[in-house]
């Protein structure tokens, strides 16, 4: 849910000329600096579509991003809230081409709630808003010692075949999207990347497993490969990992 609220202002301005009282009348919005209409509309993205779940403890969140409808410099604010969650938002300003990330912690639960979390961007007196309905899961995270086992082949095999593509050291880690069943995701953050992981829960050859990779000033994922089979990798040392196209969004 979208909505967009606004105003423009009209000034008058008087003065004093040769030939008597003159009137200027223009928009007084346009007129403040090279920097554009301080209330510049703008259209929000906001990203993924869907937000399958959360757990407590575990981050999660959407990314936000805008397109201006004009020509402007001035910034956007970005604010976040979620009722019974932590919520951060980094960068708080944005303008066309950065993105913010909203990072969501939701608070322990006995029962599973809804979580609405409500993005609002602002320029001057112009405003959207979008809504993000998910739940909260009372679920603890059990996957992230197998996690990080399977981003170790994808880091190891990266560092012998594509050494331009570094994944670094995580500094952490969550399971997210747990409503989505059959294929279980986990996300990590390093330095350089937002790295989304997802492994299929079948036996071999169909135990596929997929990275992507989100550089973070981007809304999407720029890269991603898959393991052939999980089983085949962490029991036989038979790692055979692809380039895959990336996905036209993060999992969340």
């Amino acid at each position: 849910m979208m909505i967009a609220t606004g105003e423009v202002g009209l000034e008058v301005i008087m003065f004093e000329g040769p030939h008597g009282r003159l009137a200027l009348f223009g928009v007084a919005l346009s007129m403040l600096g090279c920097g554009g209409d301080p209330s510049a509309p703008f259209t929000l993205q906001v990203s993924p579509e869907f937000v399958q779940g959360v757990i407590p403890g575990s981050e999660s969140g959407v990314l936000v991003s805008i397109v201006d409808t004009s020509d402007t410099q001035r910034p956007v604010t970005v604010s976040a809230t979620a009722a019974g969650a932590e919520v951060s938002v980094e960068p708080s300003e944005i303008r066309e081409g950065e993105v913010a990330e909203i990072v969501v912690v939701a608070e322990s639960t006995a029962i599973e709630r809804p979580l609405d979390i409500v993005v609002t961007a602002r320029r001057g007196t112009y405003e959207v808003r979008e809504v993000k309905p998910t739940v909260v899961l009372p679920w603890e995270d059990d996957r992230g010692e197998y996690a990080a086992e399977l981003l170790g082949i994808f880091a190891d095999w990266l560092i012998e075949h594509e050494p331009g593509i570094a994944v670094g050291s995580p500094s952490s880690g969550s399971m997210v999207a747990p409503s989505l069943l059959v294929v279980s995701h986990y996300m990590f953050r390093s330095e350089a990347w937002e790295i989304g992981l997802s492994w299929h829960v079948m036996i071999p050859p169909d135990d596929w497993a997929e990275i992507y990779l989100r550089p973070h000033d981007e809304l999407a994922p720029t890269l991603a490969f898959r393991l052939a089979s999980q089983a085949w990798a962490l029991e036989r040392g038979e790692v055979i990992i692809e380039e895959v196209p990336a996905p036209p969004e993060v999992t969340r």
